[in-house]
């Protein structure tokens, strides 16, 4: 798949997350590939213009943020550039998965046609076959390919954790109160 990503040319993306981390792992994961990394969506939209004249443009900008508006913004933006360079880019959008208290998914699927949603921590073989879908390119993994079944019941799984707050790390000696202690 990578090879197929590389030819004629390597796939251009922009990367945007406010975690060195984050960028650092994606950037290894698309070695080879022509990616440029920002810190915050201005960040982002102000390096746009770099690739505006470029030939061929921006195949795909890869958002980790929590907000669905911003994906759903930044891809409006994109498309209302009505620059030839972006006629064909995606917003990929990495976003924790969580659930309400009711149990419902935070997150629906995006309506628009520019934002296509992944699940963190991405993964680069997921990642990759991801790319290459989207670039109507050859995207199946070998033999040990996760089948639609199993990375559904993934993607169901991850969708259904739930954030509670109010969580208390404490470190230190534990003490005992009148006899052992249970911890």
């Amino acid at each position: 798949m990578r090879l197929s990503l590389m030819n004629p040319v390597p796939i251009r993306t922009l990367l945007c997350s406010p975690s060195d981390s984050t960028l650092a792992l994606l950037r290894t994961m698309l070695r080879g590939f022509f990616v440029t990394s920002t810190s915050s969506i201005q960040e982002t939209l102000d390096s746009l213009g770099r690739y505006s004249t470029i030939d061929p443009g921006l195949d795909f900008v890869i958002l980790d943020d929590q907000s669905e508006a911003h994906a759903d913004d930044l891809a409006r933006c994109i498309s209302s550039l009505a620059v030839q360079a972006f006629q064909e880019t995606k917003v990929i959008h990495l976003y924790t998965p969580t659930t309400s208290d009711s149990g419902q998914a935070v997150f629906a699927n995006s309506t628009l046609s520019g934002v296509v949603k992944m699940t963190k921590p991405p993964r680069e073989a997921r990642l990759l076959q991801t790319l290459a879908g989207l670039k109507n390119l050859p995207n199946s993994i070998s033999s040990n390919q996760i089948s639609d079944v199993s990375k559904a019941m993934e993607d169901l799984a991850a969708a259904q954790r739930t954030l509670f707050g109010n969580v208390l790390i404490a470190e230190g000696e534990c003490l005992s109160i009148q006899g052992p202690s249970k911890f």
